[in-house]
């Protein structure tokens, strides 16, 4: 298997690689995909430990309805999922703390940094055009996480993964003067994470939680001998939903605060949903160390 790592400018960062279509496959389905901002943000140098003993994720989520957003109801199973709080939890791919709702502040965020090397969060993202730093992600509390708060953040650089399991986190914009105005994903990069997960556009609840999932279970199963790269782990994470047949989730929602429904084929109040459309698998990429 090939890999195939894109350094995009402008408009070209928000094509969706993996489902760029030769008439008979999608990218995705050949390569490992990942993406670069630009050489001095990329850090190559380590990979996150094989297998699941030695890295550890600090999961923030929000599944309640905050702020005038709806709430996230398949956000509480993703993390659990994800994150095996104690040797008695049944749940969990990785050991890690969980932080849900409430829990999930500011203060939370920047005290827990330095003891992980993932952070997952997962919730509402807002991505304002020509005004990136009125973009925010939603904390737990209701209250917005912005870009300020982002760059304030001191152990970013003991951070090898960053998924932003919310909508728009890729997202950037050309100011009036044709400049580059970077998204959310940027910060975390410039902050010193090795590489961020973050979506091109308004991503589907109950999909995100099925490619999450599948993500870390993925990239958990890697070891010494046969590593997985964090852009192997993403491909097959999105060949599962391609691929797969209809699955299970809560109602759901987007993880953006909008008053229209864009999903393909689907309605809000659907628990069985075939996941296949690249509208919920090809949203998120890999940027920066995808190794």
């Amino acid at each position: 298997m090939q890999n195939l790592v894109f350094s995009l400018d402008h408009v070209t960062r928000y094509i969706p690689l993996g489902a760029v279509f030769d008439g008979e496959n999608y990218l995705i389905e050949n390569y490992n995909i990942s993406t670069i901002i630009s050489a001095n943000l990329t850090r190559i140098g380590d990979r996150l430990p094989a297998g699941t003993d030695n890295t550890s994720v600090l999961a923030l989520g929000l599944s309640e309805a905050k702020s005038g957003f709806n709430p996230l109801p398949n956000v509480p199973a993703e993390i659990d999922a994800i994150v095996r709080q104690s040797a008695n939890d049944p749940q969990g791919i990785y050991p890690g703390l969980e932080l849900l709702n409430q829990a999930f502040n500011y203060k939370a965020l920047r005290d827990n940094l330095a003891t992980h090397l993932i952070l997952h969060i997962a919730t509402h993202g807002e991505f304002v055009a020509n005004n990136a730093y009125a973009s925010y992600l939603l904390l737990g509390d209701g209250k917005q996480l912005p870009i300020q708060d982002i760059q304030n953040l001191r152990d970013l650089s003991k951070i090898h993964l960053v998924v932003l399991s919310a909508c728009e986190t890729a997202l950037g914009d050309t100011g009036q003067d044709g400049t580059e105005i970077a998204g959310l994903s940027y910060y975390f990069l410039n902050g010193g994470a090795k590489a961020v997960m973050a979506s091109l556009w308004q991503v589907d609840d109950g999909s995100t939680n099925v490619l999450m999932q599948h993500f870390y279970n993925n990239l958990a199963q890697g070891t010494a001998t046969k590593p997985i790269t964090k852009a192997q782990a993403l491909r097959q994470a999105q060949l599962s939903l391609l691929q797969g047949k209809e699955v299970t989730t809560a109602n759901s929602e987007q993880r953006a605060n909008i008053g229209v429904e864009i999903r393909p084929g689907t309605s809000t109040n659907r628990t069985t949903a075939s996941f296949a459309h690249p509208y919920y698998w090809a949203p998120f990429i890999l940027i920066g160390n995808g190794f």
